[in-house]
C-alpha cells in the first residue's frame, strides 16, 4: 500500500497530519501538516520508529497514531512490538506493508484509556469504538486465533516449497558439477553429438 493512500483513507480533506517522523515525506495535498495535535478528531499523528522502544508515550486517549516501522513485514519483531503497543496503551486497528517509502510497515493505532472501557473492532475500522464487552473481547481473541492459524499455515506451506526448491537446486548443482569424463566407466568411449553424424 502507498503511505499517502493510507493517510487519505483515514483523514478527510483538510484533516491534519501531526508529523513526528523527522523525515521530509510529502504528505497528501489538501492535508494540513502540524507539529502538535489539534483538538479535533480529524488528525493523525505520524511517528517513525527506529526501535521498538520508540513508541510515543504521550499520546492521549482517543488519539490516532500512525506508526511507521523500519522492518519489512516478514522481519517484524512481533513479540516485542506487541508488548510495546500494550505498554503504551495503543490498540492496533490496521497494519499494512508499504510499497513506496523506506518504511516497511504502517500500523494504525488508537490510544485507549488505561481502564480500557472501549475497544476498536480490529477488522472493521468504519465502526466507532464500542464498549468492551464479552462479545467484543471474544471477537478480538477469535480474530487473533484465526489469523494466527492462517499465518502459520502459510509459513508451513512456504517452508515446504522452500525445502523442495532447495532439494532441486542441490540435484541441479550435482548434475552441473559432475565432469563428463567422470561419468564414463574405465575404457568406455564417450560419444559426442558430433560423432553420431
Amino acid at each position: 500500500m502507498q503511505l499517502n493512500e493510507l493517510v487519505r483513507s483515514w483523514l478527510p480533506e483538510g484533516g491534519t497530519v501531526v508529523d513526528r517522523t523527522g523525515s521530509e515525506h510529502a504528505w497528501p495535498p489538501l492535508m494540513k501538516v502540524a507539529e502538535s495535535a489539534p483538538a479535533s478528531d480529524d488528525a493523525l499523528t505520524a511517528v517513525a520508529l527506529t526501535a521498538v522502544g520508540d513508541l510515543p508515550a504521550d499520546a492521549v486517549p482517543g488519539e490516532v497514531v500512525l506508526l511507521l516501522l523500519p522492518w519489512p513485514p516478514h522481519e517484524l519483531p512481533l513479540g516485542p512490538l506487541i508488548q510495546a503497543l500494550v505498554s503504551a496503551g495503543l490498540q492496533a486497528t490496521e497494519a499494512h506493508p508499504l510499497a513506496d517509502t523506506n518504511w516497511g510497515v504502517a500500523v494504525i493505532c488508537r490510544r485507549v484509556d488505561d481502564a480500557v472501557q472501549e475497544i476498536h473492532s480490529y477488522l472493521d475500522r468504519s465502526r466507532k469504538p464500542g464498549p468492551l464487552t464479552g462479545r467484543t473481547l471474544l471477537r478480538l481473541v477469535d480474530e487473533h486465533i484465526v489469523e494466527g492459524l492462517v499465518r502459520r499455515t502459510q509459513e508451513l506451506a512456504l517452508e515446504a516449497v522452500t525445502a523442495e526448491r532447495d532439494a532441486l537446486r542441490k540435484q541441479l548443482a550435482a548434475i552441473n558439477t559432475t565432469p563428463p569424463a567422470a561419468s564414463a566407466t574405465e575404457g568406455e568411449v564417450l560419444l559426442s553429438s558430433d560423432d553420431l553424424g
